[in-house]
């Protein structure tokens, strides 16, 4: 039976988690570790070809865990579990906006009301971005 090649060393992971939470800063090892990880799911979780969305859900996904993740850890558990749900919740949840909108918020809808017929009706339509609304204002 062949042996799992580690990824990374748990210990480490928690003993740079302690000293971030410490401090109340991410240190360089913990970020270059969240940054591998969230690099590792976003290329083997999603199949994507798209280096473009690839890249946002990789964005998305360290810029939340570097805001929040000295919020949620609790020394004693295991930090390097916490990053890795904490990135494939928000890179899901940024697939899951994609719905609504593309990787930069545009075809982003929205629920409109309109009159229509004596009744009033409510229904999802999807906005148009016009940069130039001042202008014609």
């Amino acid at each position: 039976m062949q042996s799992k090649k580690k990824k990374y060393d748990k210990e480490l992971v928690e003993a740079e988690c302690i000293i971030s939470k410490q401090q109340g800063f991410i240190t360089e090892r913990l970020g270059s570790f969240i940054l591998d990880r969230c690099n590792e799911i976003s290329g083997s979780s999603f199949n994507i070809e798209s280096k473009e969305l690839r890249q946002a859900l990789v964005d998305e996904a360290v810029m939340r865990i570097c805001e929040k993740f000295l919020d949620y850890y609790e020394v004693g558990r295991s930090g390097a579990n916490l990053i890795i749900a904490m990135a494939i919740s928000t890179m899901i949840n940024k697939i899951k906006s994609l719905r609504w909108s593309d990787v930069y918020g545009e075809k982003q809808k929205s629920y409109i009301f309109f009159f229509e017929d004596g009744e009033w009706i409510r229904r999802l339509e999807k906005l148009k971005r016009d940069d130039n609304i001042g202008q014609t204002l």
